[in-house]
């Protein structure tokens, strides 16, 4: 008999006695139905979950450890202390290679068309090597990680970050390759914020993103669909940023962008404020490392930089959609 009603109150008849025990009963086995469900689908889900190659890690560790340590600050002091443990962090020697291997070839535009979409054939994670790129990226996963978890935290939230699958099985084309359109995606998840879209110093830009000049890109080489119709921009003006017209915070996420034909910018990294200084903090290729430079000299210097986009950290996006993971031999 079970014990809430070991002792029944005066005036219930037997049939009525019977019925709050059939009735609780029928409850508690509801309940465990529910649960078996419940575990059953959790597990059925994860073994459902497509499956990513990645190189074995070194890094598990480290990334707990940092998502232990930032989770509580706010956001945009957490993006200053990943971005800043990262300092002197190699620049990535595949992406290296891969632009000198760009710039020597034949001058030639081409479309970037899709016939063949091919597939990831593994995820780039690392903290040992990182380009401009993927240290922004990297760094806006370990602080958008609610718990330090690698796999199903940590490399989940990254590929929601780089990637638009939707949950689906990794191809190239689903690659947020061109900043713009990679600040689309992410604003829209809710990472970011486009500080520049409709700001009265900002301007608008429309390009194809698609279309290949001059550039020389390998874009087209990996089969990669970037879009059909044209992408709109917004960014400042570098005569607007070097006037300090530009409401930048200590954090945002900057790209650089160029007057180069069928390119939106040609770098990126995270626009600092520390002891009254300015600095650009990102993976430079010259200097084969993570960084801080001067910011508004990095500016002047830039040959072909006409403007600057300029995305806020929010990192209010849902939970990512679950992958699963294997570890592959590095060549």
């Amino acid at each position: 008999m079970n014990r809430c009603f070991t002792s029944i109150k005066p005036g219930y008849s037997p049939e009525e006695t019977n019925l709050m025990h059939y009735t609780v009963n029928v409850i508690k086995a509801l309940f465990v139905v529910i649960l078996c469900v419940f575990f059953y689908a959790a597990a059925y889900g994860e073994e459902a979950a497509p499956l990513v190659s990645l190189r074995e890690s070194l890094d598990t560790v480290e990334v707990e450890r940092l998502i232990t340590n930032a989770h509580r600050l706010p956001v945009q002091r957490r993006i200053e202390f990943i971005s800043k443990y990262l300092l002197g962090r190699k620049y990535h020697p595949e992406t290296r290679d891969r632009i000198k291997k760009q710039q020597k070839m034949p001058v030639e535009k081409v479309e970037a068309a899709n016939p063949d979409p091919l597939p990831v054939e593994f995820l780039r994670t690392s903290l040992t090597y990182l380009d401009c790129m993927t240290y922004v990226e990297h760094v806006l996963a370990i602080a958008a990680s609610v718990k330090p978890v690698y796999h199903e935290e940590f490399l989940c939230r990254l590929i929601d970050i780089m990637f638009n699958a939707g949950g689906q099985p990794l191809m190239n084309h689903h690659r947020n390759h061109f900043t713009s359109l990679w600040g689309d995606v992410n604003e829209r998840k809710g990472y970011l914020r486009n500080i520049a879209r409709n700001h009265p110093w900002a301007v608008s830009r429309e390009l194809y993103l698609n279309r290949v000049g001059n550039n020389r890109t390998f874009y087209v080489e990996d089969r990669f669909l970037i879009a059909d119709k044209a992408q709109q921009m917004w960014y400042f003006p570098t005569d607007v940023v070097l006037a300090g017209h530009a409401p930048l915070a200590s954090g945002d996420v900057v790209a650089m962008v160029t007057d180069k034909e069928g390119l939106d910018v040609t770098h990126m990294g995270f626009y600092i404020e520390s002891k009254g200084k300015h600095l650009l903090r990102h993976a430079s290729i010259k200097l084969n490392r993570i960084v801080d430079q001067d910011f508004n000299q990095y500016l002047r210097d830039g040959k072909h930089i006409r403007g600057l986009m300029a995305f806020r950290p929010m990192l209010q996006a849902a939970q990512p959609n679950l992958y699963r993971f294997q570890a592959i031999a590095a060549p």
